[in-house]
């Protein structure tokens, strides 16, 4: 095991105090808490029943079901599948006052897909293994899912039949990290590195569609309290939803010190944070997988 004295373990041999500039990129895995803002379920901002309460958007879905009508509770609820029923009002907690709501079954646990990360850094060195940094990460995140709603008979001694649905959400989200860097050498070009701090993060989300045969619809409710009827001039509204969120990370990895002035650093960094999406904002835990290559312009300032 090779052992170092004080000074080589401070890299004596390298002057890396001052300012350090780098690049990010990355894979973001995102908690999915938030992931069921796009579940379209009756009690979310968008939802699907929304769209079908819509006479114009209903007939579009109609075609589309080949003239099968959605079922409703309780009154188009068939003796015989009462059982089905009385399980279905008891996942999605349905009142026996709620005389309104679709017969659907919406997706449940919703993931975010895996996606790139990009970004950039900007570090002050005291000294040869402490400093304090600024990191900003860019991720677009998508979600997509399964649901499936109870139509009517083909014919009046059939059972009702279950037809599929699709949906999808798609988020951006900018991370911001403030926070302090130490590492401690490991070889001749190596050294682990450890950074924690604070964390904020901006949300938007950009879209939440669905697919009903061939058709595809917005959820996003963009006409607030008109009712959207084709062809005449209702104002369409620019609907932001999302919002500014909190948090801790930690951040290790391994540093390659090629020079004085270009490092290469592989990590990953857990941050435990809030996600802004409207009732969606319970803290979780988010993950970021990247590479990062640092350079100095300034390495003797």
């Amino acid at each position: 095991m090779q052992r170092f004295t004080e000074e080589e373990k401070n890299w004596s041999e390298y002057n890396l105090t001052g300012w350090r500039f780098g690049i990010n990129m990355g894979m973001y895995m995102a908690g999915k808490s938030t992931a069921g803002f796009y579940s379209g379920m009756p009690e979310n901002e968008n939802n699907i029943a929304w769209l079908l309460n819509n006479y114009y958007f209903y007939q579009d879905i109609l075609q589309e079901l080949n003239s099968r009508n959605i079922l409703r509770y309780p009154s188009e609820i068939p003796p015989q599948w009462a059982g089905a029923w009385n399980e279905w009002r008891a996942i999605y907690n349905v009142l026996p006052a709620d005389t309104t709501k679709w017969w659907i079954y919406y997706p449940e646990n919703l993931k975010y897909n895996t996606s790139m990360s990009v970004g950039f850094y900007v570090k002050y060195n005291f000294n040869n293994t402490t400093g304090i940094f600024l990191q900003s990460n860019y991720v677009k995140l998508k979600t997509s899912g399964i649901f499936q709603m109870v139509i009517d008979s083909i014919t009046g001694f059939s059972e009702p039949a279950l037809r599929e649905g699709y949906l999808r959400g798609e988020e951006e989200r900018i991370n911001i990290d403030i926070g302090i860097s130490k590492f401690y050498r490991t070889g001749r070009i190596t050294s682990v590195f450890v950074e924690t701090g604070l964390h904020l993060n901006s949300t938007q989300a950009l879209s939440n569609d669905i697919m009903i045969g061939n058709k595809e619809f917005s959820i996003v409710n963009r006409y607030l309290n008109q009712n959207w009827v084709p062809n005449t001039n209702i104002t369409e509204y620019n609907i932001y939803q999302g919002g500014i969120g909190f948090g801790i990370f930690l951040n290790s990895g391994i540093k390659f010190i090629l020079n004085e002035d270009i490092s290469i650093d592989p990590g990953v960094q857990f941050y435990y944070n809030n996600i802004k999406l409207n009732d969606y904002a319970d803290f979780t835990l988010n993950y970021n997988f990247y590479i990062r290559m640092i350079f100095s312009l300034f390495a003797d300032i």
